[in-house]
């Protein structure tokens, strides 16, 4: 059975689509590297994360021109790749942007923008392989299905009863009227 036709204007967006995400992940990288070092808690996170997202770069890079050049990898088993770092880097959403504040939350728009474009749909519904590679990467930046959701507002606290019956209102006064206590009888 032959694999059905890529679409020309997929084929045509796929290095552009490359091109981009490798000047985000770049410059994202470069973000960390000059962040995490300051923070000694964090510093050992620089080379595990930055051999992920680089290894995630290249493959994605690879993939994008195969699909250039139309044709598509054979899809491979199912399983781990076997790369696994002595540091386990944390898993929670959007944990580089907590620890890297607003400049990483940039670059987190910007490749959401990326994804958010027609052709880039196009590409991550033709290749699942590719949406695989940027699920991980969507998940520390919390991009997509990840993002963090806003916490809903408290509810109103309940208004005061009134204390009795109100004598006079003036700017930010209420005066009441409050009645006096039955005299105990002895």
């Amino acid at each position: 059975m032959q694999p059905a036709p890529i679409p020309d204007p997929v084929q045509a967006f796929a290095p552009d689509f490359a091109r981009r995400f490798s000047a985000i992940m770049a410059a994202l990288v470069a973000l960390i590297a000059r962040r995490f070092l300051r923070d000694p808690r964090l510093a050992l996170f620089i080379v595990p994360l930055w051999n992920r997202l680089n290894r995630t770069t290249r493959r994605f890079e690879r993939l994008m021109a195969h699909l250039a050049a139309g044709t598509l990898p054979k899809p491979r088993r199912s399983g781990r790749s076997g790369h696994r770092s002595a540091i386990a880097l944390p898993t929670s959403r959007a944990w580089l942007i907590r620890d890297l504040g607003s400049e990483a939350a940039g670059y987190a728009s910007q490749l959401q923008a990326l994804l958010a474009e027609a052709a880039a749909a196009a590409v991550l519904a033709l290749v699942p392989a590719a949406k695989r590679l940027l699920k991980p990467v969507e998940r520390l930046l919390g991009i997509g299905a990840f993002a963090l959701r806003p916490r809903p507002a408290p509810p109103e606290p309940p208004a005061p009863e009134p204390l009795g019956e109100v004598a006079f209102r003036s700017q930010g006064y209420t005066w009441y009227v409050v009645p006096t206590p039955p005299a105990k009888l002895v």
